[in-house]
């Protein structure tokens, strides 16, 4: 099926794709305003506390848009929010920020389907999924949410167009995506502690295991698709 298949499908591609491009400046637009805060990790974290009690939505915010718009890499994300708040806060907070983003990305997929998705998603990865039945594809989307350096975020685009149920796509994207974002905190937590030898050892470790699995990655869909079987 081509993409732009119907005058329907093509009014909705048109729009949604002016959204997301005015979301994309307006982030342009904001890290131009705010980058000297970002230069300095000290600064960054008097900026964000600046807000006070709402410096944790401002957070969740941020977080919940990189999800759905990707500017920035999540690690980035996540050991930013464990220097700011702490490891415990940090990764609540985060964890909040992503399930949100994890559900905005779901059902925007789900209610403009493939055509929509594929402008985000080249269609061989879509088509490494089965659209067609909610259970078989849980372990390959939970492999996606669980290995760092695998495209997770792409995985919520796709989940969307599946027969999965957003109940079920949330649980695996809570479970899965827990551990890395809970050691990714841990990561900024210690580098506020000044435990830095610490903090670069575990930081070294998980960006190899990313690494990894970027190299091997269409090794692991492989096993992760037998699973399903």
């Amino acid at each position: 099926m081509g993409l732009f298949t119907s005058a329907a499908n093509r009014r909705r591609v048109a729009v949604h794709v002016a959204v997301v491009a005015t979301v994309l400046v307006g982030s342009y637009l904001l890290a131009r305003q705010y980058l000297p805060f970002l230069r300095s990790a000290e600064q960054f974290r008097a900026w964000l506390l600046g807000f006070g009690l709402w410096a944790p939505v401002m957070f969740v915010a941020v977080q919940t848009l990189q999800v759905v718009v990707a500017p920035i890499p999540g690690q980035v994300i996540g050991v930013a929010s464990g220097y700011v708040f702490g490891v415990w806060y940090g990764t609540l907070y985060s964890m909040v920020g992503t399930l949100i983003g994890t559900t905005i990305v779901f059902v925007i997929a789900r209610r403009y389907g493939r055509p929509y998705v594929e402008r985000f998603v080249a269609p061989e990865w879509i088509d490494r999924f089965d659209t067609n039945s909610a259970d078989r594809g849980a372990p390959l989307i939970f492999g996606f949410f669980l290995i760092p350096g695998l495209p997770d975020d792409v995985i919520c685009f796709v989940a969307g167009i599946t027969k999965i149920s957003m109940p079920y796509l949330i649980v695996l994207a809570a479970i899965g995506r827990f551990p890395s974002i809970l050691l990714f905190n841990l990561v900024g937590a210690q580098v506020a502690d000044d435990r830095i030898i610490s903090a670069v050892t575990l930081l070294v470790a998980l960006l190899v295991v990313s690494a990894v699995a970027l190299y091997y990655r269409d090794t692991l869909i492989t096993v992760l698709r037998r699973e399903r079987a």
